[in-house]
């Protein structure tokens, strides 16, 4: 018979020879009209003290749900099964919520992604924190401000004290992860379960991440990492398991998985990862889309101009306390027709406003940018609608520019309505997008809320298309996809850009992305440009010691990797 705890049965220390987490045969099913799915079948895991095991996998895979039943939060409906199911030793398959709560926290420390929806925005990142510390009656208010400010003081997080007094969103991305990793260990929990916690986060600020993590492993605390990112886990894990479908389909320690994969699944996953020796070569076994032929229409811009070119830009913000502030200073970069300009740098570097006064989103305080041989900042909109549909943007997620209501056939109606093509064509002209972009017929009557992020940012792409465009703003266009999805992505954008001749500006924080895609690099740094140059160029010979340290900050696969 299986004994029922309560919260004090969980021991604050393990014995050393006990896994921190053993989890044998798995299984888990939701309900789903009147039968039942099962997404994991039959996972076994364990993790020791002062060790890091990785689950990976593509989006519905089954790692967070996997990582979420570890702790009792699966959701309504799901019926979760296994031989055992143990954290620190004690047996969890059956607690109740209220034994659960008194386990989670305190023992077990749980770091979600999306820091900016995790923590509350109507409280301060301190009393966020307190209230864990109260629900789980640790020492008297004093004493709990002290834990507050060293938990962040421990986390990397700067100017604790101030940090403490300020909301979610008072504070940037990296800070705001921080004060979740900050939250997750403040009452020193042995296991610690991290799902993706470096996700969209610059280059810099993602060691910083991985550097406490690895810390908080020396201290001997256990790691669960959930990522799609393969480098971040090789600098961080120890084990990896390789999920597919709800299934793990290898695992052992990183080394040998990475090293010498056996299945062909984490095989197809390793080959997708950008990187030096793979630029120019296509990343996922997806063949190439169709050259559908453009309509033949006036040209509105010169080919023999650059596609965008832009001169001494700066923007100037003044803040409710009237201070002016430089966010984009004395900026100038050259797109060439038919090529790829990558833009990188931090998170507060320039980059979204620069690629806002080039889509003409934004006008600069000084500077010029022309499109194709044409003026184009200092017009009016009325001016600008002659080459409004030459320039086209596609952001990070799409989704938040979709009309939830909207099916996907008429989001691209409406983009087809709006570069004033032939309503009589439109089913043709719609059917000839979709297959631009790999996507099934059968995705048109869908609704982008029924469809996988890779599905979301083709209809992104298809969409901007729509109007012919021969420029693209690509922001951040696969940072929230795994990295097979991403692979078709890029290997998608290299296809149109052959076929079409477009030209792309390319926003990202993840530096192998860039490298992969860009014939130029632009790094920017509070908002001014540090370096030009060849991908080439400054991917394997940077000048300045911001590329250096950003390009050092990047986890990469080791060489041997296959």
């Amino acid at each position: 018979m299986t004994q029922i705890l309560a919260p004090t049965d969980i021991p604050a220390e393990t014995p050393a020879a006990s896994p921190l987490l053993r989890v044998e045969n798995l299984n888990i099913s939701f309900a789903v009209g009147r039968g039942r799915v099962d997404v994991v079948h039959d996972v076994s895991l364990s993790l020791d003290r002062g060790r890091s095991l990785a689950l990976v996998g593509e989006s519905g895979s089954g790692k967070t749900v996997t990582a979420r039943s570890l702790l009792g939060l699966s959701g309504d409906g799901a019926r979760v099964l296994a031989d055992r199911r143990e954290i620190l030793g004690r047996d969890v398959r059956k607690l109740n919520d209220k034994q659960w709560r008194g386990i989670r926290g305190k023992h077990v420390g749980f770091v979600l992604q999306d820091a900016l929806v995790s923590l509350d925005p109507l409280r301060t990142v301190g009393a966020e924190i307190e209230e864990l510390l109260k629900l789980h009656r640790f020492g008297d208010k004093a004493e709990r401000h002290a834990r507050v400010i060293e938990a962040l003081t421990r986390a990397g997080v700067p100017e604790p004290k101030l940090r403490a007094r300020q909301r979610s969103g008072e504070l940037s991305g990296g800070l705001r992860q921080r004060a979740l990793i900050a939250q997750a260990t403040a009452l020193n929990p042995e296991l610690i379960i991290a799902d993706e916690p470096t996700t969209a986060l610059d280059a810099t600020v993602q060691a910083q991440i991985l550097d406490l993590l690895a810390s908080l492993k020396a201290d001997g605390a256990g790691v669960l990492l959930i990522s799609h990112d393969l480098a971040v886990v090789s600098a961080v894990a120890d084990e990896v398991a390789v999920m597919k479908e709800g299934r793990i389909v290898e695992s052992g320690p990183v080394e040998q998985v990475f090293g010498d994969p056996q299945h062909a699944y984490t095989k197809a996953l390793l080959a997708a990862v950008p990187r030096a020796h793979a630029k120019g070569t296509r990343l996922s076994a997806a063949a190439p889309v169709s050259a559908i032929a453009r309509t033949e229409r006036a040209a509105k811009l010169d080919p023999n101009a650059p596609a965008i070119e832009a001169v001494g830009l700066r923007k100037d913000y003044t803040g409710p306390d009237g201070t002016t502030r430089t966010v984009v200073n004395n900026v100038s970069f050259t797109l060439e027709t038919g090529t790829t300009l990558g833009i990188v740098g931090e998170s507060g570097s320039g980059k979204s406003t620069t690629a806002r006064i080039a889509l003409g989103l934004t006008e600069p305080t000084a500077g010029t940018v022309s499109i194709g041989g044409h003026a184009w900042t200092g017009l009016s909109e009325r001016e600008r609608a002659p080459f409004r549909r030459e320039i086209q943007v596609v952001h990070q997620d799409p989704l938040s520019s979709f009309d939830p209501r909207f099916t996907v056939q008429k989001i691209l109606r409406d983009a087809l309505r709006a570069a004033g093509t032939d309503r009589a064509g439109h089913p043709a002209r719609i059917a000839e997008l979709a297959e631009q972009v790999g996507l099934a017929s059968a995705v048109l009557d869908r609704h982008p809320l029924t469809l996988s992020g890779g599905q979301r940012q083709r209809v992104a792409i298809a969409r901007a298309l729509a109007l012919e465009p021969r420029i693209l703003v690509l922001d951040e266009p696969v940072s929230a996809l795994d990295v097979s999805i991403q692979a078709q992505v890029l290997d998608l954008l290299a296809d149109l850009q052959t076929a079409f001749g477009l030209s792309y500006l390319f926003i990202s924080h993840d530096l192998g992305v860039i490298h992969h895609v860009s014939d130029r690099v632009l790094v920017l740094s509070d908002g001014e440009v540090v370096e030009t140059g060849s991908a080439h160029e400054v991917f394997t010979n940077p000048r300045q010691t911001y590329t250096q340290t950003l390009l050092a900050s990047v986890p990469s696969l080791p060489p041997h990797t296959r």
